[in-house]
């Protein structure tokens, strides 16, 4: 059993413009293009495992643009999907630093597609959130926002969006970080920036300041000590019963070390809620190491699920998950200590991608491996949970036995299957993959080829995956990702 501590008592929060007088934008329009590879270097004290598309050193393509591709039930291409089942979103032109990056895509009621993701800003080299909107068969909604587009500038900073929900209301709410300026000479800090738009693309001003809050709920533990810390919100889930929003992502108290998990709680109208985990920061340290949240889902009974890794010993990543109560304490009766970290033999072993089933009864988390002089091999887990029937199944699910391929994102369809996408390397050349699987974990061989559908949507791509699953009413499969450009 591995040893964890939780936060004494932070829980002071700084919010928005009323603290660092930003100057924040929140209006429909396109932006121009850009990419941060996960984490800015530096910024949280460990390294991140490296995202698809970068893989041997090669520099990323200077230009990309965010896609969905639609399959049939059967996992054949549905070319009635955008033109020949593709769609393209290009928000403008990029640089190397400064890309169109997609990092999430959710649904609505009426099988809206909401694309999540960051943009160069419009004659700027820094990064913009944009919220992009399509019908449910592909094309780009131009009631939403302005022409589409929401876009976010907080400031000329470079903004990094991450994943975002869609509420049954229609509300739509992002989760990201921004790196600020602490007020301290030079020094900056990432701060857990949230949006949230109506269903028409524009702010709700209900929320915290002009629909953003930007907190920074991690102080210093010496309140004399003006050097900050740092946190990030990976992702945002919201609490149905109690209309409050759960977030997971990783921070510190400090300006450099390691880094933990860290989960805040924020009220309907954007307010930090104190009664969350410790003065409303769960903080989950495994053994001192770095651990870090990359996504959740809240269950239908407000729990919430979290899916991220762990470092247990010094240079080995685990893939781990966690069960946090509707409070955000450690629920015990999902493991001793409220998570479990998995090991198969790699140095770097993490999930990305989180899902809750609709019956709510399994959990499902995607990821990969890497390292160790082999090649990337992707990650799958199903859990029944909450009286849910079923075995446990975690084990890697490698797409190719000799070529790079990894998991980003992961669904359930009406049925309970589960479905994982991301991207295969073959011959140099990325490829957007979702596989189906079964209850126990075996792919369903009646989808695709052998359980697997794919799509090259730029041929001899360097960059070209998916991060993200969604399954429409009618059991179609949309995934959506970032291409280059052609």
């Amino acid at each position: 059993m591995r040893n964890e501590s939780e936060l004494p008592g932070f829980g002071a929060t700084l919010m928005g413009a009323a603290v660092l007088a930003l100057a924040v934008t929140l209006a429909g329009g396109c932006g121009d293009d850009p990419e941060i590879i996960d984490d800015p270097p530096g910024n949280d004290g460990g390294q991140d495992i490296p995202d698809g598309g970068t893989d041997g050193g090669v520099q990323p393509p200077p230009d990309t643009a965010f896609a969905a591709v639609r399959f049939n039930t059967n996992g054949t291409l549905d070319t009635s999907f955008g033109s020949g089942g593709v769609t393209l979103v290009d928000v403008g032109p990029g640089t190397a630093s400064a890309r169109e990056t997609l990092w999430s895509a959710a649904r609505d009621s009426t099988d809206r597609i909401v694309l999540f993701g960051h943009s160069k800003g419009t004659d700027r080299l820094d990064v913009d959130r944009v919220v992009v909107r399509l019908s449910a068969s592909g094309a780009v909604d131009t009631a939403f926002g302005t022409n589409g587009f929401s876009t976010l500038n907080l400031s000329n900073l470079g903004d990094n969006a991450r994943n975002g929900i869609v509420q049954p209301d229609g509300k739509i709410v992002s989760s990201g970080y921004t790196s600020q300026p602490t007020g301290v000479g030079t020094q900056a800090s990432n701060r857990v920036v949230l949006t949230r738009l109506n269903d028409d693309g524009k702010a709700d001003t209900t929320f915290g300041s002009k629909g953003v809050v930007n907190s920074m709920p991690l102080q210093p533990a010496d309140p004399l000590n003006t050097e900050w810390g740092m946190a990030e919100a990976y992702a945002v889930g919201h609490q149905t019963q109690s209309g409050k929003y759960v977030t997971t992502g990783y921070g510190r108290t400090a300006p450099s070390g390691q880094v933990d998990l860290v989960s805040f709680r924020y009220t309907s109208a954007g307010q930090l809620d104190t009664s969350w985990g410790t003065n409303g920061t769960f903080l989950l340290d495994v053994v001192g190491d770095n651990d870090r949240g990359r996504n959740l889902v809240v269950l239908p009974d407000d729990r919430v699920f979290m899916v991220g890794s762990g470092t247990p010993g010094a240079q080995n990543v685990d893939a781990m998950v966690l069960m946090l109560t509707v409070d955000g304490a450690r629920d015990t009766t999902f493991s001793t200590d409220g998570y479990k970290l998995f090991s198969f033999g790699r140095p770097e072993e993490a999930f990305f991608g989180a899902a809750v089933s609709p019956a709510g009864d399994r959990v499902a988390a995607a990821g990969y491996l890497t390292g160790g002089g082999q090649d990337d091999d992707a990650l799958l887990l199903l859990l029944p949970v909450g009286g849910g029937s079923g075995t446990d199944f975690v084990q890697p699910v490698p797409i190719s036995e000799s070529a790079n391929d990894r998991f980003w994102a992961v669904a359930f369809d009406s049925a309970g299957k589960a479905y994982a996408a991301g991207y295969l390397t073959e011959g140099g050349d990325n490829r957007m993959i979702v596989a189906r699987f079964n209850a126990d974990g075996t792919r369903d061989t009646t989808f695709g080829t052998g359980g697997v559908a794919t799509h090259n949507v730029v041929q001899a791509g360097l960059e070209e995956m998916a991060r993200a699953v969604i399954i429409q009413s009618d059991g179609k499969v949309v995934i959506a990702g970032t291409v280059e450009k052609k």
